[in-house]
């Protein structure tokens, strides 16, 4: 008998648990999703530009007016309103405090008060400037006192 027969670990079935182990990650690496490639775009012809109403004839937007300056109305409360096209102090007099509220809660702001926004937005948009500091200086967040 030879010296090597003494020995009674099972290589045989550490060999096929290895061969096993081999094929699952071959499988898993094989089942893996490719990335699809994408045929190359074809190149159109620009669509004509839709001019807004607010366009200058060079063709450049103006920047929106500061709604900050109306009592009540803050940095994120304005970047809401004017995601939602409200960019300057006649839209936002043209608007009910319902429809500014209503838009305020679609973008998580239940807090506002929006009844005083459009009278502040129409002096503002008439240049009334000491109207809109005597009646701001009435009002608390937006909210008459």
């Amino acid at each position: 008998m030879s010296e090597r027969s003494c020995c009674k670990f099972p290589y045989g079935a550490f060999g096929a648990l290895i061969g096993f182990l081999a094929g699952v990650l071959a499988f898993i690496l094989c089942s893996r999703r490719k990335p699809s490639i994408d045929p190359p775009a074809v190149k159109s012809a620009p669509s004509p530009a839709i001019l807004l109403p607010e366009v200058l004839p060079g063709g450049i937007l103006p920047p929106p007016e500061d709604l900050t300056v109306i009592e009540g109305i803050g940095i994120k409360v304005a970047a809401v309103l004017n995601a939602s096209g409200i960019r300057r102090y006649q839209e936002l007099g043209n608007t009910t405090p319902a429809e500014i509220k209503a838009l305020l809660a679609a973008a998580g702001n239940r807090i506002s008060n929006p009844s005083t926004w459009p009278e502040q937005a129409w002096l503002a948009a008439a240049g009334k400037w000491d109207e809109l500091a005597a009646l701001q200086s009435t009002l608390l967040g937006g909210r008459r006192v």
